[in-house]
């Protein structure tokens, strides 16, 4: 009788710690995924703030112009957004490397039970030199990508602002708006790679403190030189201008907390921070994501362009459920971050099974997430959509197409997190060839669809998401053999 006693003494002792640790991967997940969201979503406000100061004054072709100005930039920065996934995952890694001899006989994740082991949480200990040299790097190529767009100026304006379809006053307001922002490019792109840098070194919430300290500053700044001085569209320039500015002494300040001035004055012109392998890994990794960059924005510009093609009306549609599914999508977004930097700690630190354990538990944290936004959207979908617009036409239209918010969220959901796993462990080859398959797939999907009108459309992109996911997934054993086990195979 002892013994099956024992047996299930040891075996509830087994499971009560599987339990805590299961709990302590969900709660590190949650810690990062949280703030993450929510900086999605003050960034996103970021813009919004423009658009309502100038909306104040009643011009609607001053409104127009700072639209489309806004959405040039945007746009131009998200081509370049490889900068913040890039330094995010180089940074977990390089941290990961660093607490590989502590973490090797540590699998609990909480802050606590770090300390009840007598090791210090990752968050904590302070920047290796690695992860300066990293934050140079990304700096440094952040700041020279910048001085090249700006050399560019001339050429890029006025052909954005083509593509935009910009004529007449709106295009002369748009431009002057443009031609003042511009100037700080390389100040936004340096501001990417700052913030990046800090969320691979697990500071979210600073990010976030950052990001809500800059909108306020904003607001302030558009109220300043918009509503009291009365500077129409260059006074929105202006406050986005020192609102930037704003930002990277914030930043700067926050990076202080990590590396100090005269550390990283001194690795800048160490030639082990530019030596070539590094250097090859920084701009292999980033343009493989620039390239991905690339492929997801011809599929967004093929889906808007087909549905232009449905008519005014499903157009608007169309917009209002794209509009609540990038709520979602920002939501979602914030597991992509924990996957990026737990994998990327996993990965740089060669733990397979850690690596394997978190993915697994970001995958099931984010599709409980997304099944959350499915049931509010399937019971409230309708009157959702009908907040975005006093037209019963449109409303009645976008209303038939709720159905997709119920079915994106959980179709997209594991191709977010397996961005930010394959991002995270600097799979960047496999990612961009999986975006490419997904895209062809895609195109595909429309020849194939085009008859179902616009629920084919939405159906197409549906599957779009599922192609990046599966094509991921399937090249995922691979992946994680060659990034775990090819240096134990050559051995044998």
């Amino acid at each position: 009788m002892l013994l099956p006693k024992r047996a299930a003494a040891r075996l509830r002792l087994s499971f009560s710690r599987h339990l805590r640790l299961s709990f302590s991967r969900h709660k590190v997940i949650g810690a990062i995924a949280l703030p993450a969201i929510v900086t999605n979503i003050a960034t996103a406000l970021f813009g919004l703030a423009d658009i309502w100061a100038i909306g104040r004054l009643g011009d609607p072709q001053a409104q127009g112009g700072v639209e489309i100005g806004a959405k040039l930039l945007t746009t131009l920065c998200v081509l370049f957004n490889f900068l913040r996934s890039g330094t995010t995952a180089l940074t977990a890694q390089a941290a990961g490397r660093q607490n590989t001899t502590q973490a090797s006989h540590s699998a609990a994740l909480s802050e606590a039970q770090w300390q009840e082991a007598g090791l210090r949480h990752p968050a904590n200990i302070e920047a290796s030199h690695e992860t300066e040299q990293t934050l140079i790097r990304a700096v440094s190529l952040a700041l020279g990508l910048g001085l090249l767009l700006l050399l560019f100026k001339t050429f890029i304006i006025p052909f954005g602002l083509s593509l935009m379809n910009a004529s007449g006053e709106i295009r002369e307001q748009a431009a002057s708006y443009v031609c003042l922002r511009y100037w700080i490019v390389p100040l936004i792109l340096a501001n990417m790679a700052l913030s990046a840098w800090l969320i691979g070194m697990r500071s979210m919430r600073l990010v976030l403190a950052i990001e809500v300290a800059s909108n306020f500053f904003h607001i302030s700044m558009d109220c300043l030189f918009v509503l009291l001085l009365k500077q129409g569209v260059n006074g929105v320039a202006h406050a986005s201008i020192i609102s930037e500015i704003f930002s990277t002494l914030l930043l700067l300040a926050a990076v202080t907390r990590y590396a100090s001035p005269q550390l990283l004055c001194r690795l800048g012109f160490h030639r082990l921070t530019w030596q070539k392998e590094t250097i090859y890994s920084l701009f292999s990794l980033n343009r493989d994501l620039f390239i991905r960059t690339l492929l997801l924005m011809t599929a967004i510009i093929f889906f808007t362009r087909m549905s232009v093609q449905q008519g005014a009306i499903l157009l608007a549609a169309n917009a209002i459920i794209n509009q609540l599914f990038s709520l979602a999508t920002l939501i979602l977004d914030g597991y992509e971050s924990s996957a990026q930097i737990l994998c990327g700690e996993a990965a740089g630190a060669k733990d397979h099974t850690r690596f394997s354990q978190l993915m697994r538990a970001t995958l099931l944290q984010a599709f409980l997430v997304a099944t959350l936004l499915a049931l509010i959207y399937g019971f409230s979908g309708s009157l959702l959509v009908k907040s975005f617009t006093t037209d019963s036409i449109v409303a009645q239209a976008a209303g038939n197409l709720s159905i997709w918010l119920v079915v994106l969220p959980l179709v997209g959901v594991s191709s977010y997190v397996m961005d930010g796993v394959f991002v995270g462990a600097g799979w960047s080859k496999a990612m961009m060839g999986s975006m490419a398959i997904a895209l062809l797939l895609f195109m595909i999907s429309l020849f194939f669809f085009k008859s179902w009108g616009n629920n084919g459309l939405w159906l197409s992109f549906s599957l779009f998401l599922f192609y990046r996911s599966s094509a991921q997934l399937i090249l995922l054993p691979f992946m994680e053999k060659r990034q775990f086990y090819a240096n134990k195979d050559l051995k044998h």
